[in-house]
């Protein structure tokens, strides 16, 4: 590993030790639920995914036992690939308390080369590769290893998301990070502050993040043989929120997008 991934994993260690909410197994789906889970992250979508069971998955840099178990107890044969042996730790317990098979393995999501061509049907990535400075990277390896018709789910941070909801001024919030790709995201304090399953507040210093441009992530798709389905732009806040607060910055700027993309090919003859 490298400094940036050496470090991050740091993080990524002490987020999940300390009971992020990204590092909470879901423990009491159903099929049912499972499925409505899915069908609410793609209503963006004319894309349905249908029954999984027996399709090929990979979550991407997506441990802590949440989308693994999703697809999981719904039948799909599922990998998951992460930077963190605690969020992987969370993966491997939630498939033995469900009972279903797991592949886990331990990486960089910039290096994918443990996975052959063609070898997924789809690729659930939620928000994590603004934790590299490289986007198209990412995306690229993701069209070598998807198959052709294959679906790729991606999130990623709004571009222009460079607030914090104590900047309120009565001219609004201000837009304070260059627009410049891949250039490291600064915060005047890097911490994340959450309540831990126990109701307890946690302050932890987070990852290194990075912004990624709108053409960086919409031309990495397109020129990696990709066609886009749909776009949410989440969550949407609520104006009539007090302003300083986040549900009213997020009314502003919603902070995350989803983008569902199909790979197709074919389409630039590849």
């Amino acid at each position: 590993m490298d400094k940036l991934a050496t470090y991050n994993k740091s993080r990524w260690e002490a987020l999940a030790q300390a009971g992020v909410a990204y590092s909470r197994p879901f423990r009491n789906l159903t099929p049912q639920t499972a499925r409505e889970y899915l069908a609410d992250r793609l209503a963006f979508s004319p894309y349905k995914l249908g029954d999984v069971a027996g399709k090929d998955v990979l979550c991407l840099a997506s441990g802590g036992g949440q989308q693994t178990a999703v697809f999981g107890i719904l039948g799909a044969n599922v990998t998951v690939f992460d930077l963190s042996e605690t969020q992987l730790a969370r993966d491997g317990e939630t498939a033995v308390h469900y009972g279903y098979a797991l592949t886990s393995l331990q990486g960089d999501m910039r290096d994918l080369s443990c996975f052959a061509d063609d070898s997924f049907d789809i690729i659930w990535h939620p928000y994590s590769i603004n934790f590299v400075p490289d986007a198209a990277l990412v995306i690229q390896a993701v069209s070598r290893i998807i198959r052709p018709g294959g679906f790729y789910y991606l999130q990623f941070s709004n571009p222009y998301w460079s607030m914090d909801e104590d900047d309120w001024l009565p001219q609004g919030y201000p837009l304070k990070q260059p627009y410049i790709n891949g250039r490291q995201l600064t915060y005047a304090d890097p911490h994340w502050e959450f309540e831990d399953d126990a109701g307890q507040n946690q302050r932890i210093e987070g990852p290194h993040e990075f912004l990624h441009t709108w053409s960086a992530i919409v031309n990495a798709l397109t020129q990696s043989g990709f066609i886009i389905l749909g776009l949410r732009e989440w969550p949407a806040g609520d104006n009539r929120a007090k302003p300083g607060s986040w549900e009213h910055m997020n009314s502003i700027l919603p902070p995350f997008v989803t983008i569902g993309a199909v790979y197709r090919p074919e389409v630039l003859g590849l």
